[in-house]
């Protein structure tokens, strides 16, 4: 428990001084030394790097058949130790979710190491989809902190990415590479994953006795929204329209709005209001840019992309202030000033060849700076009094 929350609590109220100091007390006591946890944790990494450096040294000499077995009875062997440990109530969370993470690596690896073998050339979306089958019941049912949030987060993604490489080209989308049957379903469809688990996890946050793991998922998928989105109003300020854009941003504007509706339902917080509201601005902005894409040929200066970049960000900012997020409202605010300053050298190219420009430049830039860190320092929300 750290003194900043401690202390928070005492000015609102919630508990007293010496309550403040039992739970002080406690805690000294029950404090995980962290130098020991790094002793230990390098102790095991320089054991692992042996094991892997002794059989990479041999890998040839091993046949591949027995490389296999030794890998299926390691994930059989630390299955059944799970299947033991983890349903005691005892259990600590840091070695339940080691021993998840290092299960369904191995369960991952295990699919790689198959297609070495026996030399099969199946598309990465196949095992990364048999992985997600196989070991998401585990990681979602036992799953506690960051390491199995953002490994299943990442297998998702990855099993989405790798599909729409293989089956639509998406570093060519829009441009030569023969598109799916029905592209606009199904580039819409294929960016919908973070939308969906947003709002399960805002659901099960309230009925799961673990809501801290659904917390943590909830908010990687609200990160990779609005990063994806951010990219794509980025990238839309010079990339070429395409015929099936609008259907298929369509589809994905709706499943934002969805997700936004299931927020703003499960958790009446101004947390969750203002998550809800975030995301439906970026709807908004989301149809707005590819609608204006779609009917016309707009000029590819940098004012549109900026202007939605600034709205976005700026929607952002307004969320973590009202729902007291003080590092996510410096984050907006610090990138609408990073916008603002690229902004000024894109309209102003033609000055940076002479001095007088670039003078003026660095004073705006410098200015702007200045501003951020007084909106910054006089506008953010206090420490510890996030509403959730």
């Amino acid at each position: 428990m750290s003194e900043r929350k401690l202390k928070a609590w005492q000015r609102a109220g919630l508990i007293d001084a010496e309550t403040a100091e039992r739970v002080r007390v406690w805690e000294a006591g029950h404090a995980r030394p962290l130098g020991v946890w790094a002793i230990v944790g390098l102790g095991a990494l320089t054991i692992g790097l042996g094991i892997v450096s002794v059989v990479a040294a041999n890998w040839d000499a091993i046949s591949g058949e027995l490389r296999l077995a030794a890998h299926f009875i390691l994930m059989v062997g630390l299955a059944a130790w799970l299947w033991v440990y983890l349903p005691k109530r005892e259990k600590n969370d840091y070695f339940s979710d080691g021993g998840l993470f290092v299960a369904a690596v191995l369960g991952l690896t295990f699919f790689a190491h198959a297609g070495q073998v026996y030399q099969t050339s199946s598309p990465l979306w196949q095992p990364l989809l048999a992985w997600l089958i196989l070991f998401s019941p585990l990681l979602l049912l036992f799953g506690r902190g960051w390491p199995i949030a953002t490994l299943w987060m990442v297998g998702v993604l990855g099993t989405a990415w790798s599909h729409a490489d293989e089956y639509g080209h998406v570093w060519l989308w829009g441009t030569h590479a023969t598109p799916p049957s029905h592209p606009a379903l199904y580039w819409g469809l294929i960016a919908c994953p973070p939308m969906v688990i947003a709002a399960f996890s805002a659901a099960m946050r309230g009925i799961s006795v673990r809501p801290a793991f659904w917390r943590l998922l909830e908010q990687l998928a609200i990160a990779t929204i609005l990063a994806g989105l951010t990219i794509l109003i980025i990238v839309r300020g010079w990339e070429s329209r395409s015929d099936y854009l609008f259907g298929s941003v369509a589809v994905q504007s709706l499943a934002l709005i969805g997700a936004a509706a299931a927020i703003f339902v499960a958790r009446r917080t101004r947390s969750g209001e203002a998550t809800a509201r975030i995301l439906g601005v970026a709807a908004v902005l989301h149809t707005g840019q590819a609608l204006l894409l779609d009917l016309s040929d707009p000029d590819r200066g940098p004012w549109m992309s900026s202007l939605f970049f600034l709205i976005l960000w700026g929607a952002i900012a307004a969320g973590a202030h009202y729902a007291g997020w003080r590092r996510i409202f410096q984050l907006a605010v610090g990138l609408i000033a990073v916008r603002i300053i690229i902004l000024s050298f894109e309209l102003n190219d033609d000055l940076l060849g002479n001095g007088v420009g670039l003078i003026l430049s660095g004073i705006f830039a410098m200015a702007v700076a200045w501003a951020t860190v007084h909106v910054s320092k006089r506008y953010a929300p206090a420490q510890g009094m996030a509403h959730d």
